[in-house]
């Protein structure tokens, strides 16, 4: 019994030794890396000539992030279920940047339907060694009070099919020890939005399937990059956009445009960050709440002027819906 005791204690101190000494040392030191990383380096790596498959890309971010993609030389594979629309957006983007963009129907919940995409993209353009997961859904027909299918094809899109494409496209990576993977998560994946249960959570699993990718990656010493995105509402969506000028989350900050969401994307890869959030300070800010208890951090973040001049007004806004 004393032995155990003397045991936990000696944790206890350890953890306390860690944060009252080591922890503002590597705070310090991480907030410099981060600021010569963003600010003073250069784009780090070229990617021109490399083949990028981007799901979702039809339209909306998908497509502001393959044609910034593009811009930089990139040949990208435009991935949709929606087909038609696929073929218009790899058109313009052929036509425009004078890269390989081909259109490719594909549904990213079917494991079978991402092994064929790569087999016929692989033969047309060339082995991806880049791999944006940009699918995803937002909101349901009802968002108080989703369908079972619903919730399910939401999970699957935003966090399932994260394994598939990971899983097929990784497997050239490793061969040529080289790539780079990106995961479009929500700034959703770092704070909660109430009344979006499947898509809150869904976004924190591919926060979570990202870091220990991360980690994977690092232990096999394999040169692949992955970087995990937090973008805040955007124009591209109509429904979130007037949800969020409805709710006034508009108010707190102004609705983000496709293009500057995906050009910091683009730039994050580059410089080979890990985590990119959009603004930056939803990351800072983050970081800071998470070092309270939970009742605190639930208080700063539901305070009562939040809860009456934004979360009320949601609540109104999806019930009008």
């Amino acid at each position: 019994m004393i032995g155990r005791t003397v045991h936990k204690i000696f944790a206890w101190c350890m953890t306390g030794v860690v944060s009252v000494f080591v922890y503002p040392v590597f705070f310090l030191i991480s907030f410099a890396l981060m600021v010569i990383n963003n600010w003073l380096l250069k784009e780090k790596k070229s990617i021109e000539g490399e083949v990028a498959v981007v799901t979702g890309s039809a339209g909306g971010l998908g497509k502001n992030i393959a044609a910034e993609l593009a811009s930089k030389g990139c040949n990208v594979a435009i991935c949709d279920i929606n087909y038609k629309l696929a073929e218009g957006t790899a058109k313009e983007i052929a036509d425009k940047y004078s890269v390989k963009a081909n259109a490719y129907k594909v549904d990213v919940t079917k494991y079978e339907e991402v092994v064929d995409l790569k087999e016929k993209l692989t033969r047309e353009i060339g082995p991806a060694t880049i791999l944006v997961n940009n699918a995803g859904l937002l909101i349901h027909s009802d968002q108080l009070n989703p369908t079972v299918e619903e919730i399910e094809l939401m999970v699957k899109v935003n966090y399932m099919s994260h394994f598939w494409t990971n899983r097929v496209f990784l497997e050239d990576m490793k061969k040529a020890n080289k790539g780079h993977i990106v995961a479009i998560s929500s700034v959703a994946g770092l704070v909660t939005l109430p009344y979006s249960e499947p898509y809150c959570s869904s976004k924190n699993a591919v926060r979570a399937l990202m870091r220990v990718l991360r980690a994977e990656l690092k232990l096999e010493g394999l040169n692949i990059d992955a970087t995990t995105v937090f973008p805040s509402f955007l124009q591209t969506h109509a429904r979130v956009k007037q949800f969020a000028t409805d709710s006034g989350f508009s108010d707190l900050y102004p609705l983000l445009e496709g293009e500057d969401v995906a050009k910091r994307i683009v730039q994050g890869m580059l410089q080979r960050e890990a985590e990119v959030a959009v603004p930056g300070f939803f990351m800072l800010t983050y970081r800071l709440i998470s070092l309270l208890p939970a009742r605190a951090q639930d208080w700063v973040t539901y305070m009562p002027m939040m809860r009456l001049n934004t979360f009320q007004r949601a609540f109104a806004s999806i019930k009008e819906q």
